[in-house]
């Protein structure tokens, strides 16, 4: 007799803790590009009324602090990936990402 195979391959189910995971990494990540965007119109702002005296004080404080800010935050989120998405992931569907 010959074994039939499904016509269809089942499809691999995302688990709800995975989905929750990535949700939160989603929320996370919109908020920082909200605040990227607020901080870079002060940053601005800085630059143009130049509240804080002399150009280079001006500078380290407006774009100084937006520089350092998203290098900050890009490895908060980075390593947030990491430990919520990413360790999860099996080794063999790793090498499709």
């Amino acid at each position: 007799m010959l074994s039939r195979k499904p016509a269809y391959k089942p499809q691999e189910r995302v688990s709800k803790s995975r989905a929750l995971n990535a949700s939160i990494l989603t929320v996370l990540t919109l908020l920082l590009v909200v605040m990227w965007a607020y901080h870079t119109v002060w940053a601005v702002k800085v630059m143009i009324n130049r509240p804080y005296g002399s150009f280079l004080n001006n500078l380290i404080f407006g774009p100084g602090t937006l520089i350092a800010n998203t290098g900050v935050s890009t490895k908060i989120v980075s390593y947030i990936n990491t430990k919520l998405v990413e360790d999860k992931i099996d080794s063999d569907h790793k090498k499709y990402i």
